[in-house]
């Protein structure tokens, strides 16, 4: 028993020994930040942006590669994820829609396999219809959803995102019902808007400016609290008369759960430096959609995101998304 108990401790020794070791010498090779979009949606944006900041020679000092799985509402990117080491070389783009797609009945891997490691800010919305659709302002829309319940098609991220989320959330305040129609990034959504083969769609403030400018949509609500500067024209949810919680979308990074500490503290460390940059500050100036929320703190991190998945799941079993 004795020969036994020193063997274990041994090879506890070892792998202890590997696992520091491993910590010490990362990043000592390419990185791959995957992204649950598709290219063209103001999260891929992102992803590329903080990939090339993370990335450069006085932060980690190492390629990081984007990578696309934009399929089956995040279970796609969530089962890649898992396919790979939890040593630090693969990070997974997180944001608020992850407590949508968890809650799903496709989502295959446990929630508590991965572990969120930063916020770094907040993404605002806004519901715009194409310039030739009838509906002037929100009310328009709203009444002509009464008058033809479950008819009007609304664009959006995938099922279970928080563009879903919103969507539901905004219409079920005013006792009006929609078709929602998933897409697999908010890019394209906007397409299809601008296209005319959906009259409404939710995209961010920054997606939405040049098709404003350019006569070509409309922007009828914006989702937040209050008014922003980039668009004082647009009513805000509360301009409305609508006061139900807004859950507002988020961009940070996960782990794998079982990635040693130092790494983790590492990889945080590297978006905090990313947003200190004036590279970071030039993107904050040219994106209106976008309110700076720095996070790392683990514990804060893990019961926040805690509280989310359950909120996002008893909406969904409420909503019938479940």
């Amino acid at each position: 028993m004795k020969i036994v108990k020193t063997l274990c401790g041994a090879l506890l020794g070892i792998a202890l020994g590997a696992s520091v070791a491993l910590a010490q010498d990362y990043p000592s090779k390419p990185i791959e930040f995957i992204c649950a979009t598709s290219p063209g949606s103001t999260a891929a944006t992102w992803c590329q942006l903080m990939a090339n900041l993370i990335s450069k020679p006085d932060n980690l000092g190492q390629p990081v590669h984007v990578v696309y799985k934009a399929g089956g509402s995040g279970n796609e990117a969530a089962v890649y994820m898992m396919s790979k080491p939890a040593d630090g070389y693969t990070l997974l783009h997180a944001n608020a829609s992850w407590s949508g797609y968890m809650n799903l009945p496709t989502f295959t891997p446990n929630p508590t396999d991965f572990q969120l490691v930063a916020k770094v800010e907040k993404f605002l919305y806004v519901l715009a219809t194409n310039s030739k659709s009838p509906y002037q302002t929100f009310e328009d829309l709203v009444k002509a959803a009464k008058e033809r319940p479950g008819t009007i098609g609304v664009a959006g991220n995938k099922i279970g995102s928080i563009h879903h989320k919103h969507i539901l959330s905004l219409f079920e305040a005013v006792g009006a019902e929609v078709n929602y129609i998933p897409y697999e990034g908010s890019g394209d959504a906007v397409k299809d808007v601008l296209g005319n083969h959906v009259s409404v769609g939710l995209g961010s403030i920054g997606q939405w400016a040049p098709h404003v400018q350019s006569g070509a949509v409309r922007q009828l609500v914006l989702i937040n609290e209050e008014r922003v500067d980039a668009i004082p024209d647009v009513p805000s949810v509360r301009d409305l008369g609508l006061n139900y919680q807004i859950h507002h979308q988020w961009q940070g990074v996960f782990l794998r759960t079982g990635t040693p500490d130092e790494i983790r503290e590492k990889v945080a460390n590297a978006f905090a430096k990313a947003i200190e940059t004036e590279e970071y500050k030039t993107y904050l100036k040219n994106s209106p959609h976008v309110v700076p929320a720095f996070e790392s703190d683990p514990d804060k991190l893990r019961e926040e995101f805690a509280a989310e998945l359950r909120n996002f799941g008893e909406f969904m079993k409420q909503t019938g998304m479940n």
